[in-house]
């Protein structure tokens, strides 16, 4: 590691690595990535199915932060795994590659002030980087850098739930990338050849060695140095030394949604009152730093059938085996694929423009803490609002910064909210009394047969109700003079010079779906920002609109 770079990157994730390969491709710049956790290029993290391995709090793959009690859920505190390792929560997320609807980003602009950032201006972002398994079209790409796929050979499960949605009155969707997000579909994960598609395999290791690139990890960022109103490097600590490393243009945070307002706050830059009350010296003044946190929630049915037809199976000792032998062998069989493979978006009542409930439906039936249950058989749909009224905050809790910051979503703080949630399971329970769920159906093992009531209901969201893991919003962009905003539409730091934020925590409003896409089509849309480039060229498609 040198002493000095054109851009240093604070973050190793799904922008992070992006912005590494796209900043030094053509060889003007020095750029240094840095990153908390260690290498990623281990079995558990590359093999698809050993997600379940890094998704519990003893991972060093995972920080596995945890939220505050939340008020709206017993008092329950809710845990945030995020990605401690090279390509940060894009390789230990559950691949589920969504984009949301065409209408979230039009909503950018138009709603919250973000022109230039209309589906037409993302999408040949989004087209840049997918590498799809399929014919290029209008609404996708085919050589872009990450891999993506759909599983075409169903388990009965899932082809069960497709049938079942069709029969409850909603439309089959060809793709839920493309045209119409609307109905029940096949959905895309993030998986080529048996390997998962994380950013740090698609953008690091698919590259040669770069000499203007040094990919630095287990190295901790401290603080963001500041003199004279700009940004000129950061201060780390690799295990007892410290260091500073200079940026001759651009600090850029790519830390994440809680990563990047914590560094930013331990540096003087934030809400200028909190950053007092922890004795930290304030460098710059950012009210909003921190708020607008954003999250999806899901709550969940669990059926328990009498057939061997679910995942479950494989955790037969002989079958685990013999699925461990394929994909070391050829990367094939069961764990060289995801496990929700089939889902859907619908909307709550006529008079709502686009879908604004997800199913996430496995065929696995789950016991404590997403562990599956070796015992049993069954199938787990999670439901849950696609964007949700609900905002939180991120904060300090102290100014050492090895403690995990304070994250309160605060969930279902709005009667909405607390509707849609409950509308979720009520569609979900339906979809999944139909026909072709019949053969399949033992006994409802949640919510329960006795919940019933919208009170029951409700006690129970409270009880059962889980993050999906896509938390957003809390460095928010904005155009110059939002009161709202942290960044500008470029990315910049209001008010800062050399400082950049490209990861989750610019996202205004959520998109309606899991995030990692999004993310990715931020970054390489932010690579050519900061390059100086000419954007590439709005591409206006027609889309479903329900209304």
């Amino acid at each position: 590691m040198r002493k000095q770079y054109d851009f240093v990157i604070v973050g190793a994730g799904t922008a992070g690595c992006v912005l590494a390969h796209r900043l030094s491709a053509d060889g003007r710049f020095s750029v240094c990535l840095l990153e908390q956790g260690g290498d990623d290029r281990t079995w558990i993290l590359q093999m698809p199915a050993g997600l379940r391995s890094a998704f519990k709090p003893t991972s060093k793959y995972n920080y596995w932060y945890r939220t505050v009690p939340q008020a709206h859920l017993g008092g329950r505190e809710i845990d945030q795994p995020r990605g401690k390792t090279l390509g940060g929560s894009s390789s230990i997320n559950g691949m589920t590659f969504l984009r949301g609807n065409p209408r979230d980003y039009d909503n950018w602009a138009e709603a919250e002030g973000c022109e230039g950032w209309s589906f037409a201006d993302c999408l040949p972002y989004f087209k840049r980087f997918e590498r799809r398994d399929g014919e290029a079209n209008t609404y996708r790409g085919t050589d872009g850098m990450v891999g993506v796929k759909t599983q075409d050979q169903l388990n009965p499960l899932n082809a069960a739930f497709l049938a079942a949605g069709q029969q409850a009155g909603h439309a089959l969707t060809e793709d839920v990338n493309g045209y119409c997000q609307e109905g029940v579909s096949r959905f895309e994960m993030t998986v080529e050849k048996g390997y998962r598609s994380s950013s740090a395999r698609a953008y690091l290791h698919s590259q040669p060695k770069r000499k203007n690139l040094d990919v630095v990890t287990d190295v901790k960022v401290l603080r963001v140095v500041v003199e004279n109103g700009r940004a000129t490097g950061v201060e780390i600590a690799q295990g007892r030394k410290a260091a500073t490393v200079a940026a001759r243009r651009e600090v850029i945070m790519s830390a994440g949604t809680f990563g990047t307002p914590q560094i930013l706050m331990l540096s003087g830059i934030g809400p200028a009152q909190h950053l007092r009350e922890h004795g930290i010296d304030v460098r710059h003044d950012v009210p909003m730093l921190g708020e607008n946190l954003q999250d999806h929630l899901e709550a969940h049915i669990q059926v328990e059938t009498d057939k061997p037809v679910s995942l479950n199976k494989y955790l037969k000792p002989h079958l685990m085996v013999w699925a461990g032998l394929q994909w070391f062998g050829w990367k094939g069989g069961v764990a060289a694929i995801n496990q929700c493979n089939v889902g859907a978006f619908l909307r709550t009542g006529p008079d709502v423009t686009h879908p604004n409930i997800q199913f996430h439906f496995f065929p696995v039936f789950f016991g404590e803490n997403w562990i599956p249950n070796p015992s049993k058989n069954g199938y787990r749909l999670g439901a849950g609002p696609m964007r949700p009224e609900s905002r939180g905050t991120l904060r300090l809790r102290s100014a050492d910064p090895n403690d995990a910051p304070l994250i309160d979503p605060n969930y279902l703080a709005t009667e909405r909210d607390r509707y849609e949630m409950r509308e979720g399971l009520k569609l979900g329970r339906e979809v999944l009394a139909q026909p072709a769920f019949r053969a399949f159906h033992k006994r409802e093992d949640l919510p329960g047969p006795d919940i019933q009531s919208d009170a029951e209901l409700d006690a129970f969201i409270r009880r059962d109700a889980s993050s999906a893991y896509h938390p957003c919003g809390t460095a928010r962009m904005g155009a110059d003079g939002d009161p709202r905003a942290v960044v500008d539409l470029d990315l910049r730091l209001h008010g800062l010079e050399s400082l950049r934020i490209v990861d989750a925590s610019v996202i205004p409003a959520m998109p309606s779906a899991n995030i990692n896409a999004c993310v990715f089509m931020i970054a390489e849309k932010a690579a050519d920002k900061i390059l100086g480039k000419t954007p590439l060229k709005p591409e206006s498609v027609p889309y479903h609109k329900a209304i």
